[in-house]
């Protein structure tokens, strides 16, 4: 059986983390138009992108710290 990666709430993300939209995609490389349709439901986020965004609501300062190193 496949192991399923649960949806995560980005706009309740967010909140919990103080971040605008804009905010939350300069921060986490991502696309502020991507952002926005995830939120309104426009568009789905991909299996990486789900999980991206499952390890933000779980260890987030982990994943920023990652993320200044390459920057």
């Amino acid at each position: 059986m496949k192991n399923q990666i649960p949806d995560t709430d980005l706009k309740a993300l967010r909140k919990k983390l103080g971040l605008t939209q804009k905010e939350f995609a300069e921060k986490y490389h991502l696309s502020f138009q991507v952002v926005l349709k995830w939120e309104q439901h426009k568009s789905k986020p991909s299996e990486a992108a789900k999980f991206l965004l499952f390890l933000i609501d779980r260890i987030p300062h982990h994943i920023e710290k990652e993320l200044r190193e390459i920057d």
